[in-house]
């Protein structure tokens, strides 16, 4: 003796299907997304968008992070809170490390091109 298969509801059918479509979209989406990152050089923390810099007024008792015009290539914070910046200009590289509590400079390197 064979059972017949119990009734399928059609509500049921369609809630499987249309999440299974969800899926596969979601996973073309991801991976596209991946793929357009790879290929335009975009990685975590680096952002090929670079935000212009002018030149601060400089007053006796703070320092002054950077003369002139550039924009900001690279920053990272560090441990003691400190902000470090990688700066672009025409004639080189600046690294400047930056205390944002006291708003002095705490060091400042000059990068030449070569």
């Amino acid at each position: 003796m064979t059972t017949p298969a119990p009734p399928v509801s059609r509500t049921l059918m369609a809630a499987v299907i249309i999440m299974g479509v969800m899926i596969v979209l979601g996973v073309a989406g991801l991976i596209g997304v991946i793929a357009h990152r790879a290929l335009s050089g975009d990685s975590i923390g680096h952002h090929s968008a670079s935000a212009p810099m002018i030149a601060p007024k400089s007053s006796p008792q703070r320092g002054v992070v950077y003369h002139g015009t550039g924009h900001i290539i690279a920053q990272s914070v560090r441990p003691d809170g400190s902000i470090v910046l990688l700066i672009g200009n025409p004639d080189g590289e600046q690294v400047v490390v930056w205390n944002p509590d006291t708003g002095l400079v705490t060091a400042q390197f000059a990068l030449s091109p070569q």
